[in-house]
């Protein structure tokens, strides 16, 4: 039997000639494509390059830091990220701009979606291998959480002394871990920290502050030297009308009718619309058995706030 050549194929081809322009014409398609993936592998992020893998960005990104350009490095971060989501510098810059943004804004429902977005980039960055900006992020996380709210207070002072033992104390980092020993009621580890916060960077309002820590703790004695050096040094009426209310209900709980009478009115000279101070010279009046003077307080306090609620119970209850 005969094997046909076509059913075979042990037959020779004849080989087809192309023109030379067609062989130059596919080595410059396949040039241009190696050129292609070459310079598309070079724009994307590098674990060894700065970030995003070139020079360029890596500068920009630092400019944008020292403009505190925040939403600027969000959005180049995130551009990165959606390559590489493990990117470090992308993580810790992407963080820490949520974290700045979220501190900047009003109302409770703009800022927590960003703190959200900070912990979530801070906590990845936190798992990564490199760890030269650790103690940083600790710090980030522990002021986010903290702004989170009270059910976050103590993750927030595990990553604030976490920050400390690796080395690192920001400007408030005090001050932070006060108010949050503060909201779990530990008010003797929360004045702890209120002296270091005094001892890093002195304040009227940190005096004030320590001061009613230590009025929460019944230390009248420590509470009433912290007012009286608050008292003695600020130039902020706001926070002197704070420490001069403490400061007579000290007096007027020890039943010093006329020390207390002394600082409602010193109120009152800076502030003639101030309803409470009215209210406890009312108070401080009933005590000395002046009811007539007690009822003209109550009268004024209610002049000035109509709602006032102490002034109300004493005219009509």
């Amino acid at each position: 039997m005969i094997i046909p050549e076509k059913r075979g194929g042990f037959t020779r081809k004849r080989r087809i000639k192309l023109p030379p322009f067609i062989y130059i014409v596919l080595a410059l398609i396949i040039v241009s494509a190696g050129l292609f993936f070459i310079l598309q592998k070079q724009q994307r992020p590098g674990l060894n390059g700065g970030l995003g893998g070139s020079k360029e960005r890596e500068q920009s990104i630092q400019e944008l830091w020292e403009q505190r350009q925040y939403e600027d490095i969000n959005d180049l971060c995130e551009s990165v990220l959606a390559e590489q989501p493990m990117y470090y510098e992308a993580l810790v810059f992407n963080g820490f701009s949520y974290f700045y943004r979220g501190a900047a804004m009003f109302s409770l429902e703009e800022r927590i979606p960003l703190f959200d977005n900070a912990i979530i980039n801070l906590r990845k960055a936190r798992m990564h291998k490199k760890k030269d900006l650790l103690a940083k992020i600790e710090y980030i996380l522990g002021k986010a959480y903290y702004q989170k709210g009270t059910y976050y207070t103590d993750v927030a002072i595990e990553s604030l002394e976490r920050s400390m033992d690796l080395g690192y104390t920001g400007e408030d980092t005090y001050e932070y871990l006060a108010l949050s020993y503060s909201d779990l009621g530990d008010f003797q580890k929360s004045a702890e920290y209120y002296q270091k916060a005094i001892e890093k960077n002195p304040s009227d309002t940190l005096f004030m502050v320590l001061a009613q820590t230590y009025y929460k703790m019944d230390d009248i004695a420590k509470a009433e030297e912290y007012l009286h050096w608050t008292l003695n040094r600020t130039t902020d009426f706001t926070i002197e009308q704070k420490s001069r209310y403490l400061l007579g209900r000290i007096y007027l709980d020890q039943g010093e009718y006329l020390k207390a009478e002394d600082q409602y009115k010193r109120i009152l000279e800076k502030n003639g619309k101030a309803s409470d101070a009215h209210y406890y010279l009312g108070v401080i009046s009933e005590e000395m058995k002046d009811t007539t003077m007690a009822r003209y307080h109550w009268r004024k306090a209610l002049e000035i706030d109509p709602y006032h609620y102490g002034a109300r119970l004493k005219l009509y209850n």
